[in-house]
């Protein structure tokens, strides 16, 4: 290979096989397929109609593109075949859609091995070669591409420049003639425009091409796969494995219909015009949002969700890029839970502040694209709670806003003519084939003329109230600052580890232990209290109010060695009489203490802690008025909790010797471990240590529970102190009132100055036979308003009941009465535009007859001149006979025949196989009906 250069440098070469390895980028092949609508949606090319369909060309599957664009010239079809150039810019506010001057060669490349492009624009007819095939025969070390042009007189210009390349065209395209590609040329409708022809088409392992055309003779879809799991056939792109496959994945007349968010031009596949959507239009329950993105300074982004109409499967973001759809159904948020959140709903977007990859599928993988996607997750969020929200307000019984039949909120068609988009009223659904702006019912928009209705592109606030989202970051407030103060509280209030080991130092020294036995407790003992402030924290007082008294023993426990103790009594002088206070008990090992080779985890953990000065001070407050255990003042539940939050338990350390004896009496229950009990369990082996240990475990818990029993009976007797203390302050204010006033009841008792008529005081036995008698009358008086408060709450159910009745039977009612005012509406305005159209049509038949008069007119004033002719016809036929030649008479006699054809119409009762047409029997017979015609028109 000889290689180019340029300046003495060498130019990089493009080989042959580049052509099928650009087409790889497409994965799908109607994204190839788009590539090559984009080129005439463009606004250089400005093309009204693209015809899209399959022919056969000498025995040859091929596919054709046609539009009615601008065409190119010979020098820009060069540059389309080649790489790279793009000089698209916008026109009349249209972005151009193409970007990188590549989507012809990698579409066409991907649906075929070979294309051909056919061109002109008024001036000019050009045909360039695009085929992998040529390159491959003639072993071609750079990409050739044969162009040739012709003038308007349909000959070639520069026929010795373009000899080759027409060589070319002849020998390795399917048109082998210069007519052949001039026919192809004429193919195109009107003076401009391009057609493209692509064969070769890629097919599959068994020989079928990758497009079918037989399953819909109006559409090209993409074949069906066998599911070996399932058994079932169907599509499915490798994104959408796990969701139901939209049918713009597999159609290529679905997917033409959302390719642009605002179609500006129609596709007609295989002879029938695709309906395109106005996507963003075409919706139910349209919302719009508004997105802010900080790396786009000051700009807004709107954002359009709504329901989909036809499917509720397909749902998610369809996101476009000028104008063009690049990801479809792209599901956010909560759609991508396992749930049935987000069901329904589609959003568009249109992001031109994103790169789109080489393909136009998918955008670049950049930071804005990971910070668009989360956005547009949480407004589809806050969109789909407001309207479930919404909705179950509306009507709580009725089917889930995702299952419910809908309809779009707005009707919009693209007239046939001037492809703009009108809005037309509500309830029109019928449309005719083809829809023009004459035919629109608001007289505002009934020209072809009138642009289109603007839209709120200034968007600056959502068009809807979020509710949902206002609600749940006022919860979410709320619940920081209860966690805040939760903190600030333990926070401020827990004590330091410094003041922890003081205490334990302290108490050592009282017992006498050793230094060494101290500092190892002291560092074993610091831990424990950090793990319980932890413990606190996760079970707080004020968050479970009912366990905050509770004593727990956790499940994982801190081994300790097994032994035969006998433990100081005194240090328990302090607490044999209070049952609500427990300690942490740290136990310190003499040296001479003998270790079992069997060790076992035992380890009570106590989450709440009470002061023993706090618990004796309430003692003494309660003492004398009610039993130990039996009842306590509010004042004293609060102290204890407070105590148990905040506190840090105070440690007893106690040494372990072996002379002492055990009496420890735990809360709530009298056990008692006898001297002879621990020497017994000394004697026996490990096993039966543990043994012992867990039966004293079970003891405790049964301890715990009857302890917490006696709490919720004591908590349940004050208030029922609580309740009567109330009760006889009450009767003590009426007592006094009607002292005071003088006045006394038939069921009302005084007692003034507990004295009797006679000035004796009462008996207290009396008085308390008065106050039970009372007790009884108020308990009567109460059953009577709780009886006639029954009968009220019934009474007004009752007419509740009845009055919702009434209400639902009205609404039912007005319910129908609006139905059948939207349908008379509705057929109110179909009558209308029939009748609109009827007086259009009476006009046009007013022209029509206007124009029979006139003609009539005519015919009547031509008459006599006709009858003269005829009759001076027949005399000088009859008085001079005419000879005839052979080809003349052929004629006569033809000319004849077909006025005997006319006369039969005329004439039903003429036998056409009797007349002689050698004579002048059909002349003479013209001659009559002629006469006839004149005198009826006379008369």
């Amino acid at each position: 290979m000889a290689a180019q250069t340029q300046s003495g440098i060498r130019l990089s070469a493009l080989c042959p096989k580049f052509l099928h390895t650009n087409s790889t980028s497409h994965t799908w092949p109607f994204s190839a397929v788009a590539e090559l609508i984009d080129n005439a949606y463009d606004p250089d090319v400005n093309a009204k109609q693209i015809w899209i369909d399959k022919t056969v060309i000498n025995g040859n599957i091929c596919l054709t593109f046609t539009d009615n664009g601008n065409g190119m010239t010979s020098e820009k079809l060069h540059k389309m075949l080649s790489f790279g150039f793009s000089d698209k810019v916008t026109i009349n506010g249209r972005v151009p859609v193409g970007l990188y001057g590549n989507g012809f060669k990698s579409g066409s490349m991907r649906l075929g091995k070979d294309a051909i492009v056919f061109t002109k624009n008024g001036e000019t007819m050009s045909v360039g070669l695009l085929s992998q095939t040529f390159l491959e025969v003639t072993k071609a070390e750079h990409v050739i591409v044969p162009i040739i042009s012709f003038n308007k007189q349909r000959q070639i210009i520069n026929s010795v420049e373009f000899k080759d390349s027409l060589k070319a065209l002849q020998a390795h395209s399917l048109f082998s003639t210069e007519e052949k590609l001039l026919a192809e040329l004429d193919a195109i409708i009107g003076k401009k425009g391009t057609r493209i022809i692509i064969w070769n088409l890629r097919r599959d392992k068994d020989g079928e091409t990758e497009l079918d055309f037989d399953k819909d003779k109006y559409d090209i879809r993409i074949p069906e796969d066998l599911d070996e799991a399932t058994g079932k056939r169907g599509y499915k792109k490798q994104e959408r494995l796990d969701q139901v496959v939209p049918e713009s994945d597999y159609s290529l007349r679905a997917y033409s219909s959302i390719l642009y968010l605002k179609p500006r031009m129609q596709i007609i596949i295989r002879g029938q015009k695709v309906k395109t959507q106005l996507i963003s239009k075409s919706l139910a329950y349209i919302e719009r949002d508004i997105y802010r993105p900080k790396f786009l300074a000051a700009k807004t982004v709107r954002i359009t969700f709504g329901f989909n109409c036809r499917n509720k499967d397909h749902y998610g973001i369809m996101m476009y890029h000028r104008n063009r759809l690049i990801k479809a159904y792209e599901r956010v948020g909560c759609q991508l839970k396992a749930n049935n959140m987000g069901v329904g709903v589609v959003g568009v977007i249109e992001c031109n502040f994103l790169k789109p990859t080489h393909n136009k599928q998918d955008f670049d993988y950049t930071n804005e694209y990971r910070l668009t996607m989360a956005a547009l997750g949480e407004k589809l969020n806050d969109y789909w709670n407001e309207m479930k929200a919404k909705k179950n307000e509306e009507c709580p019984l009725d089917l889930p806003v995702e299952d419910q039949q809908k309809r779009p909120d707005q009707t919009w068609v693209q007239c046939d003519s001037c492809l703009k988009w009108r809005k037309l009223p509500d309830g029109i659904d019928n449309l005719p084939e083809k829809w023009y702006c004459s035919l629109n019912p608001d007289p505002q928009f009934r020209n072809c003329s009138v642009p289109e209705e603007p839209e709120d592109d200034d968007l600056i606030h959502p068009t809807y109230e979020k509710t949902c989202k206002k609600k749940d970051r006022e919860k979410l407030r709320k619940r920081l600052e209860y966690n805040q103060q939760i903190f600030n509280e333990i926070y401020l209030k827990a004590p330091s580890v410094s003041s922890i080991k003081n205490a334990l130092s302290s108490v050592s020294r009282k017992e006498g232990a050793p230094r060494s036995h101290l500092t190892e407790a002291s560092n074993t003992s610091v831990p424990r209290c950090i793990n319980t402030s932890n413990n606190r924290l996760v079970s707080s007082p004020l968050l479970d109010p009912d366990n905050s008294l509770k004593r727990k023993i956790s499940g994982s426990s801190t081994p300790i060695a097994l032994k035969t103790p006998r433990l100081n009594n005194h240090t328990f002088d302090d607490h044999t009489e209070d049952d609500d206070e427990d300690e942490d008990v740290i136990i310190l090992e003499e040296s001479s203490t003998p270790k079992p080779a069997a060790d076992c985890d035992i380890t009570i953990v106590k989450n709440e802690h009470i002061n023993v000065e706090q618990g004796s001070m309430q003692k003494e407050t309660c003492g004398a008025k009610e039993p130990r255990g039996a009842g306590s003042s509010d004042t004293k539940h609060e102290q204890w909790t407070a105590s148990t939050q905040t506190e840090i338990p105070c440690l007893v350390v106690k040494k372990e010797e072996v002379e002492d004896h055990i009496d420890i009496q735990l809360p709530g229950s009298t056990l008692e471990i006898s001297q002879q009990e621990i020497i017994s369990a000394s004697e026996t082996s490990s096993v039966d240590l543990s043994i012992v240990l867990n039966e004293l475990r079970n003891q405790l818990q049964v301890a715990d529970q009857e302890k917490d029993n006696y709490r919720k009976q004591c908590e349940m007797l004050t208030k029922q102190m609580k309740i009567l203390e109330q009760r006889v302050l009450e009767m003590n204010d009426k007592y006094v009132k009607r002292e005071m006033c003088h006045q006394s009841t038939e069921t009302s008792i005084t007692f003034p100055d507990d004295k009797l008529e006679n000035g004796e005081e009462k008996n207290p036995e009396e008085v308390a036979v008065l106050y039970e008698q009372a007790l009884k009358e108020i308990e009567k008086l109460k059953e009577q308003c709780f009886t006639l408060q029954n009968l009220k709450t019934e009474c007004s159910k009752c007419a509740n009941n009845e009055n919702k009745n009434e209400v639902d039977e009205i609404a039912v009612q007005l319910d129908d009465v609006f139905r059948q005012l939207d349908k008379c509406n509705i057929e109110r305005e179909q009558y209308k535009s029939e009748v609109e159209l009827l007086e259009m049509e009476k006009t046009q038949i007013g022209f029509q007859c206007e124009e029979l008069k006139t003609e009539v007119a005519q015919l009547k004033a031509a008459i006599p001149q006709v009858v003269a002719c005829a009759n001076d016809s027949t005399t000088r036929n009859a008085a001079n006979p005419v000879s005839y030649s052979d080809e003349e008479s052929l004629k006569l006699r033809s000319l004849r025949v077909n006025v005997g054809q006319l006369l039969a119409i005329i004439m039903p009762d003429l036998d056409l196989q009797q007349v002689n047409y050698d004579v002048d029997v059909v002349d003479e017979m013209l001659g009559q009906v002629v006469e006839q015609m004149h005198e009826i028109s006379s008369t």
